[in-house]
């Protein structure tokens, strides 16, 4: 069983695209970033927030459990008959660092919130 598991939420990762659609550093606080991205697969898109906490060892990020969720959520779903879970979430928003976006993003909020930025 967990190696179906695994086996199908790479799948669905890797089905998945993720797209920047903004940041508002004003929805920002010194620990907590939000990027809003686009989950989109075909002709279908919905919108989400990733959350990042910055103010621990490591920088983190997951689906930011706001008025965006639950349409992630039934997204995933309906398009994969997969639940979304915590981990996929993870995964989501790690992925996601590594973009330009990210990056760019990041370095907006460490102009405002430069305490616990390091290099990512």
């Amino acid at each position: 069983m967990k190696d179906n598991y695994f086996s199908s939420v790479a799948s669905f990762i890797q089905k998945l695209q993720v797209d920047f659609h903004h940041f508002n550093l004003q929805r920002c606080d010194e620990k907590t970033l939000y990027i809003t991205v686009l989950l989109k697969y075909r002709a279908q898109q919905v919108l989400c927030d990733f959350i990042y906490i910055m103010d621990q060892q490591e920088v983190y990020g997951a689906i930011s459990i706001n008025e965006h969720y639950a349409n992630a959520k039934k997204f995933i779903q309906q398009h994969f008959h997969h639940t979304l879970r915590y981990s996929d979430e993870l995964l989501l928003a790690k992925n996601f660092m590594d973009t330009t976006f990210f990056k760019k993003s990041v370095r907006q909020f460490a102009k405002q919130y430069p305490k616990f930025i390091r290099e990512l």
